[in-house]
């Protein structure tokens, strides 16, 4: 596969660690596709060393472009703006990488059990940018930020009870999509 192909296949993997790591404070001055693509760019103009990379390590370079790129943003928008520091701090950014990196491991004993895992994170990263905008910040804001449902709700401004059927509905089109994907 061509480095143009493989960086496509990534981005919408990349596209949800993005927006799973931007907090909702952030919500309004940062956008994910803009991190999505600035990381991409660098990936192009450093085509010759990324040429032999297989899929495994262009990932790794990736994610790792990514955390810096939306670092590097938040660092920007502290020096723009004072009070962004109150909202949110580097560390925040780096405690979402590590919840992320979790997920790869969990409690996986063998390593063909790490890798199958890896995959089927993958595969629901992927996935997620199939829902709806609403579904699929509802679902993030849960399950990869960790955020409570009253938090949700003020962040989408609907109810609790609105947001408890964007989650529903959400998982079930989530695992509908991983199905039929791992099928394809």
């Amino acid at each position: 596969m061509q480095l143009d192909e493989q960086i496509q296949h990534v981005r919408p993997i990349l596209l949800s660690i993005a927006e799973a790591m931007i907090s909702p404070a952030l919500r309004g001055h940062l956008e994910a596709s803009d991190l999505v693509q600035q990381t991409l760019l660098e990936a192009h103009c450093d085509a010759a060393k990324l040429a032999d990379a297989d899929g495994a390590k262009l990932f790794v370079w990736l994610q790792k472009s990514l955390k810096h790129n939306l670092i590097d943003a938040v660092k920007h928008l502290q020096t723009k703006k004072r009070d962004m520091g109150r909202l949110v701090r580097i560390s925040e950014v780096e405690e979402s990488f590590d919840r992320l990196e979790q997920l790869w491991i969990a409690d996986q004993t063998s390593p063909s059990q790490i890798v199958e895992r890896k995959e089927q994170v993958l595969l629901m990263l992927a996935r997620l940018q199939e829902l709806p905008p609403d579904q699929r910040t509802a679902v993030i804001m849960k399950h990869l930020q960790g955020c409570s449902q009253r938090e949700i709700a003020q962040a989408l401004n609907r109810s609790e009870s609105a947001v408890g059927g964007l989650l529903d509905r959400g998982r079930k089109n989530l695992i509908d999509a991983m199905e039929a994907g791992g099928q394809s």
